[in-house]
């Protein structure tokens, strides 16, 4: 009689535990569009915090765990298989660096939620890795069924992700697993643009040659005008001119100095122990764009889930909105020196 009594209290846990987790669920797929060149997906999990979150579900609002079905690298991984039946030739690597949810504020009968998410990609060949991608950043969601719409959201962020890094060509440089581990901090280390105090004059199309200090070949002469606003660069060889638009520009640097493009024209550069930086807000750098956000993640029909193309719902851009509230404010926007985009991490 102990023993069934004990076998039914480890049933009734089992059972309550189970009822207080909110499971994961695929959307759509993980498909490469223009070809599967990846045999498969490995994860690689550096979360600090494996816990992503707990959220309020349902009319009694329940508050239940937000879990993958199993672990993070498995589900992930039998996913993409499950998307890509013809095996590729390369091991696609996602380092996990952060995945966590958090409740807001309520308006009325909405409430808000973030999805924090921070993964980088990586091309492996042997025991070397090649970056290709990286994403860090807030995903902000306002809804009256707010909890489920996070949970729903969470595939769709990871596969717009996955998307993104099917675009993306592999770095020359390969590294070991041991860089893996922060590999910001190996390129930074490895990098001509922070290791030296001054930078080259010249011009670069793209931040691969700023932060390598390769400008661009020969000597370009900036003309601007009358403000002293740059208009392009040109080159003067044997007769034969070479023209470098001002929009075709990433950096130019003067004098030592950089300047990067930005939507308000050229804004200088400076540098401090965490990075280069300018001073400057979204509105201010960036130009005006729609908030909603949509992507095909594909599916059974016409590569798209039920036919139709999967959106974060109930998404707002969080920085767009405070740039209404904070419009005059401005403060360091960093260039993340593996993309060479803005980060707006810490807003």
């Amino acid at each position: 009689m102990k023993k069934i009594l004990q076998i039914t209290f480890i049933f009734i846990s089992i059972l309550s535990f189970s009822q207080a987790q909110e499971i994961i669920k695929e959307r759509g797929n993980l498909s490469n569009p223009k070809g599967n060149i990846y045999k498969s997906l490995a994860v690689i999990d550096q979360r600090e915090d494996k816990k992503i979150g707990e959220m309020p579900f349902g009319d009694n609002k329940e508050m239940k765990e937000i879990v993958f079905p199993t672990t993070v690298d498995h589900f992930l991984s039998q996913w993409y298989t499950e998307s890509n039946h013809k095996g590729g030739k390369h091991e696609l690597v996602l380092v996990l660096k952060r995945l966590k949810t958090s409740m807001g504020e309520t308006d009325g009968k909405e409430t808000e939620a973030n999805v924090d998410f921070s993964a980088q990609t990586f091309l492996k060949e042997e025991d070397h890795y090649r970056f290709l991608y990286k994403k860090d950043t807030v995903y902000s969601f306002k809804n009256k069924n707010i909890s489920e719409v996070v949970v729903k959201n969470i595939p769709v962020i990871i596969a717009m992700f996955m998307k993104k890094t099917y675009t993306m060509k592999p770095v020359e440089s390969s590294v070991t697993i041991d860089a893996l581990t922060d590999y910001e901090s190996y390129v930074k280390n490895n990098s001509e643009a922070y290791k030296n105090e001054q930078l080259k004059d010249g011009v670069y199309l793209n931040y691969i040659s700023f932060f390598n200090q390769t400008p661009e070949q020969g000597i370009y002469i900036l003309e601007k005008n009358s403000r002293g606003e740059v208009l392009r660069a040109v080159k003067d060889e044997n007769g034969k001119k070479d023209k470098i638009s001002a929009n075709e520009m990433f950096v130019y640097v003067e004098n030592g100095k950089a300047y990067k493009k930005t939507y308000s024209g050229f804004l200088e550069l400076d540098k401090n122990e965490k990075g280069f930086y300018l001073i400057g807000n979204r509105g201010f750098i960036l130009p005006v764009r729609n908030s909603a956000v949509f992507v095909s993640v594909g599916g059974a029909q016409g590569g798209m889930y039920g036919g139709l193309a999967v959106g974060l719902v109930g998404i707002f851009e969080r920085g767009l909105r405070q740039n209404k509230m904070k419009k005059d404010e401005k403060a360091e926007v960093y260039i993340d020196p593996l993309t060479g985009e803005y980060d707006f991490s810490n807003e």
